[in-house]
């Protein structure tokens, strides 16, 4: 922030000074905008799901409440029949959003405890608690006892993803650094490791759709 006593002439000139890295900003959260667009939810809206990008179908349920469930090919949004009408399917549904994020969440906590276990008992390495977050970009952490925290909105990447991450704080349980021969543990377990972090960090912007409004 610009002190009060800054003139207008030495904030444009330093603004003017940033103008390529500016430009090169704006062009770069564009191109994210341009790639990863605002869902909407509604019929045919596309969220992915361990990979796997899946339509949203709405269809009608008997049951009281709203809720989501999953196909290979779809996301199911089930709307109680009192709520149902002729321009239901064409309308949008943002307070689904809480049934969406509770399955995702639901689905995560299973889907990846799974892969823990498995992880866990390929590497010989048992974290002593496992819990469940929600961050805006840290996928996972492993604390000083031994406790493994996921981000539990990876459930949207593929599996090598997932299974990376999982990975990489299980190792931590033996190397509580950033070492060479913490890499090298990482990588005796997953080969390409490089790349599914490159891939981790060009689409975590996938997971923006379960963020929660106020």
């Amino acid at each position: 922030m610009a002190a009060k006593s800054t003139s207008q002439k030495m904030i444009v000139d330093f603004l003017m000074s940033k103008k390529d890295w500016i430009e090169k900003t704006f062009e770069k959260f564009a191109a994210i905008e341009e790639k990863f667009p605002d869902k909407r939810i509604r019929s045919l809206e596309t969220f992915p799901f361990l990979g796997k990008e899946r339509k949203l179908k709405v269809v009608i349920t008997l049951n009281k409440k709203a809720f989501v469930s999953v196909t290979d090919e779809n996301l199911l949004l089930h709307i109680p029949r009192n709520s149902w009408s002729a321009t239901t399917l064409i309308e949008e549904h943002p307070t689904a959003l809480k049934e969406i994020r509770h399955f995702y969440k639901r689905e995560a906590v299973q889907h990846l405890s799974e892969r823990v276990k498995y992880w866990a008992e390929q590497m010989n390495l048992h974290p002593a608690q496992l819990k469940f977050r929600e961050q805006r970009t840290r996928w996972g952490s492993c604390t000083s006892r031994k406790s493994i925290n996921l981000n539990w909105r990876l459930i949207v990447f593929a599996e090598e993803i997932i299974d990376y991450v999982i990975i990489h704080e299980l190792a931590h349980l033996e190397h509580m650094n950033h070492s060479d021969r913490f890499w090298g543990l990482v990588e005796k377990y997953s080969e390409n490791y490089k790349d599914i972090m490159k891939a981790l960090r060009e689409s975590q912007y996938l997971v923006e759709f379960l963020t929660e409004t106020n």
